[in-house]
């Protein structure tokens, strides 16, 4: 019911706020995933209209209303919309497809023969895994210096917001930048385990509940993230505790003692469930760390950094510019991103090493198809990563048009300055 409701919020948001227009339907030109290049916007009305399938998806898996079904067709929507541009990534679309997906795979109520009370525990303990995944990746990404002992992106972050009332003049503070910080390093490491202990759960869960109210309330860019946590962290709790709740509630908060989770038979469970399950969490512990495959700082090189649940972790801020030359005539034009990108394009492009790749090819593939020969394509990159002097990130005599566009290692970079 949670997850539902999250999902119709997130598509109702896209509605209520035009950004399915200004997202999608107004950019001329769109950041591609690596062998999705033919994913495209639908035509205007279909557009709207693939939203509004989403969120009464959303309403039926709620409602448990075939609730297989209604997720996958939630699912395939959301993937598609978010396979049309990368620039638009966030890690909470991402939470939201993986969950989704275990919508689709695993044995909900109201799914086949999943009628009955009982759903196998592995439903349980699958789902638990993936929200603590993403709190146990969090916290340790903040291990790293910048985070933990100059307070940075925080900071930089928090002095923006000194306009709040009550808690405004405090923030721009560098000691206090530094103290929360910690505390969301510690939060992060620590509170799965804490969900996990029966003596300790409600504490921890009201700590997630501050948490996530704190973080969306300074950061409201963040979007549905807080909510979605804080409406899919009772996972952790016995799975009776809807119940339980509601026993209090119609006994006026006195309580009439405590209800026990119903227990079916046990039956031993297929092979190839628990190889399902094993596979699942391979996965997802490995993805996260792709990066370490990778030469280089994963800030700077962003390589192995998306999918990998750093969330609320680098500040970043670039400038580029692009140098098109004509190997027939030797001349060089300069091509401004501003000209043909939207401003949430040009700022995730301007720092990020494949989506300035990718516009380098955009830029020759352009003259290609006007007839001209192919150009040579170079670009002059300047980015500063939390409050460091800003460096240059790509080498700007590299023909960036005839580099590969996948998931190999760079050699187009310049040292990283952290």
């Amino acid at each position: 019911m949670a997850f539902g409701a999250a999902a119709t919020l997130v598509a109702v948001r896209f509605l209520a706020r035009g950004w399915v227009e200004r997202l999608y339907l107004e950019p001329d030109f769109h950041f591609t995933y690596p062998g999705l290049s033919w994913v495209r916007p639908l035509p205007g009305p279909a557009m709207y209209a693939l939203f509004a399938v989403m969120a009464v998806a959303g309403i039926a898996l709620a409602s448990g209303w075939r609730p297989r079904w209604s997720a996958a067709v939630f699912v395939v929507a959301f993937v598609y919309v978010e396979a049309i541009d990368a620039t638009t990534y966030l890690n909470h679309y991402e939470l939201i497809t993986l969950l989704g997906v275990l919508c689709v795979a695993l044995p909900l109520p109201g799914s086949g023969a999943s009628t009955r009370a009982t759903v196998p525990v592995v439903t349980v303990w699958i789902l638990r895994f993936q929200l603590g995944l993403v709190y146990f990746f969090a916290g340790l990404g903040k291990v790293d210096a910048d985070w933990l002992f100059r307070g940075e992106p925080l900071h930089t972050w928090l002095s923006g917001r000194t306009e709040l009332p009550l808690v405004g003049s405090w923030l721009g503070l560098p000691w206090v930048a530094v103290v929360l910080s910690w505390a969301g390093a510690v939060f992060d490491l620590s509170v799965v385990a804490f969900l996990l202990q029966r003596r300790t759960r409600a504490i921890a869960y009201g700590a997630v509940v501050g948490f996530h109210l704190a973080t969306g309330w300074l950061f409201p860019a963040i979007g549905t993230f807080p909510l979605l946590m804080v409406a899919l962290t009772p996972v952790f709790f016995e799975p009776d505790w809807p119940e339980r709740v509601a026993r209090r509630w119609r006994s006026n908060g006195l309580g009439v003692g405590d209800a026990v989770a119903q227990v079916g038979p046990q039956r031993q469970i297929a092979r190839w469930v628990l190889a399902g399950a094993a596979v699942w969490v391979a996965v997802q512990l490995v993805v996260p760390l792709r990066h370490l495959a990778y030469p280089g700082d994963v800030r700077w090189t962003e390589e192995g950094y998306r999918w990998s649940w750093r969330v609320l972790l680098t500040e970043k801020e670039g400038v580029a510019t692009f140098r098109v030359t004509d190997p027939a005539t030797g001349r060089t034009r300069t091509v401004f991103p501003s000209d043909e990108l939207a401003p949430f394009q040009v700022k995730a492009m301007s720092v990020r090493p494949d989506l300035i790749r990718q516009y380098a090819h955009h830029l020759a593939d352009a003259a290609e198809e006007s007839g001209r020969v192919r150009p040579q394509v170079r670009a002059d990159v300047w980015v500063s990563i939390a409050g460091h002097p800003r460096a240059r990130l790509m080498n700007p005599d590299v023909d960036l048009a005839s580099e590969p566009l996948g998931f190999g290692p760079a050699d187009d970079l310049e040292p990283s300055p952290l």
